[in-house]
């Protein structure tokens, strides 16, 4: 699709970028377009290229021939944006509510398509298992025949997907379907063979077009929405939204270190609130499953690197009862290049049992540690693991590794908080070959210092760089938000550099 910025909207405009897949999803909404002394005229005004966008890339699939037939001769631009405002309108299955359930479905069904099938520079959308997928949901059955056959010398028949739906809640389809997907040259690319109508055990073929006006009850979603692509080996394709309909908030939580030569190591702290995400119970237990995907890009739009992980967890209602007002962390890593400038990670969360999705893009602002000036890392907290240490430093190689423990914000007071962070570059004595690191760290609130820790000089040795280690109690502190501030001296070069990092004491 065209990536483009439509002109003149008046209201709410809804974009989906594809990643991985060449171009974007202009979606109008609510809309008209601002008329500047247009007259009417007796044959209708040419369409903009963003009404031809919406008629052609946004609502194919669900527009009528009579409804598309009346937009094709309406006489201006602004008369589409009204025909737009009302075409979503009356699909709204709840009017009295502030969301259009039928539209926010809709849209999430084109980005899990684009999600799942898109290929070999192809749209998920415009794929016909894409198609379906987007009029009928996600299938209730998935039969998978991997085996290609030959029939003769000169029929090959490739891997194949067999999709049953049964029980959709709509009348005017028949209540079993199923629809049979081939890949005849083993490329990936599967294409509808058939499609039957399956009623009192006699199959009749169904008319694919017919399926065009009716999209299934929304309340029978989340039922149908059981991930049935879990055992793919690997999601092809990557989407983000920036719309309304990201139904997951995600906030993600990048820390810089430095890996290998030229390269940066990034762990990422992603929170998703529980009330969010959708359970089920099993035998007095609450499961929860959700697909994390991250995606870089670089920035002509093309993906540098991508990654997913599927995590499923569970609680008992006791602890499910305490964690209600607070959130999952998914908590992960990647690495990028140091010439990352520009470069945005793209973080999409998918809940499995629900189908819903959360999405969040920024831009990667690596620092340059590819250099000879004293450096200093990102400063991860952490519950302290063992509270009879009181602090603890340990010097490492150059390619230096965070530990594989919780990242945290928020501590209770109790909790004995532990500071990591990593230092770079550290000058090297000219008789010994040692280096002379020192460490402060102050405590503030409100911007007012609080507590300050003397310098701590720590054992030398000859790594220029190093990694810290240390450990303080909070049973003094206050509930509140306070900025733990560490300074390091390098003694043999006389530098210095100070990061600040924040968190919040709570009951």
């Amino acid at each position: 699709m065209l990536k483009s910025k439509p002109q003149r909207l008046t209201s709410r405009l809804f974009f989906v970028s594809i990643l991985g897949l060449t171009g974007s999803l202009l979606l109008l909404s609510s809309s008209g377009f601002c008329g500047e002394g247009l007259q009417a005229e007796k044959k209708p005004d040419p369409l903009s290229k963003y009404s031809r966008q919406w008629l052609e890339e946004v609502v194919p699939y669900i527009i009528t021939p009579e409804e598309r037939s009346v937009f094709l001769s309406l006489p201006d631009e602004e008369e589409r944006g009204r025909f737009i405002e009302n075409f979503w309108r009356k699909r709204d299955p709840k009017p009295e509510t502030s969301e259009n359930e039928f539209k926010l479905e809709y849209f999430k069904r084109i980005a899990l398509a684009n999600k799942l099938f898109g290929q070999s520079g192809i749209e998920g959308w415009r794929t016909d298992r894409g198609k379906i997928f987007i009029l009928l949901g996600p299938p209730h059955e998935i039969q998978r025949d991997m085996n290609p056959s030959r029939a003769s010398l000169t029929t090959f028949q490739g891997p194949s997907e067999t999709w049953g739906y049964w029980g959709l809640q709509n009348p005017r389809l028949p209540y079993n379907m199923e629809f049979v997907f081939v890949d005849k040259l083993g490329t990936g690319s599967y294409i509808l063979q058939t499609g039957l109508a399956l009623e009192g055990g006699i199959s009749s073929p169904l008319d694919i077009s017919s399926l065009r006006f009716y999209f299934d009850h929304l309340e029978n979603l989340a039922e149908a929405m059981r991930n049935p692509f879990e055992n793919l080996d690997k999601l092809r394709g990557i989407v983000t939204t920036q719309v309304s309909y990201d139904l997951i908030p995600l906030k993600p939580d990048l820390f810089y270190f430095k890996a290998s030569e030229k390269m940066v190591h990034i762990p990422l702290v992603v929170d998703i609130p529980y009330s969010r995400l959708t359970k089920k119970e099993i035998n007095h237990e609450y499961y929860f499953s959700l697909t994390l995907v991250l995606s870089v890009q670089d920035t002509t739009g093309s993906v540098l690197f991508e990654k997913s992980k599927d995590i499923n967890f569970k609680h008992n209602l006791s602890e499910l009862t305490s964690l209600t007002d607070n959130s999952f962390q998914l908590q992960t890593s990647l690495s990028v290049t140091a010439e990352s400038e520009g470069h945005k990670l793209c973080v999409l969360a998918v809940d499995n049992f629900s189908g819903k999705i959360g999405t969040s893009e920024q831009e990667i602002r690596a620092p340059n540690f590819n250099t000879t000036e004293l450096c200093l890392s990102d400063i991860l907290l952490f519950p302290q693991a063992n509270p009879e240490r009181k602090s603890e430093r340990q010097e490492t190689t150059p390619a230096l590794e965070t530990p594989a423990r919780e990242i945290r914000r928020t501590f209770r007071a109790e909790e004995e908080l532990s500071v990591y962070f990593e230092v770079y570059n550290l000058g090297l004595d000219e008789t010994k070959g040692q280096n002379d690191l020192a460490i402060e760290y102050s405590f503030l609130a409100k911007g007012k210092s609080l507590v300050r820790i003397p310098r701590q000089h720590m054992d030398p040795s000859r790594e220029k760089d190093c990694r810290v280690h240390s450990a303080f109690r909070l049973k003094n502190f206050e509930l509140g938000s306070y900025t733990l501030e560490v300074t390091v001296i390098d003694g043999c070069s006389g530098k210095s550099l100070t990061k600040g990092v924040e968190f919040t004491i709570i009951h």
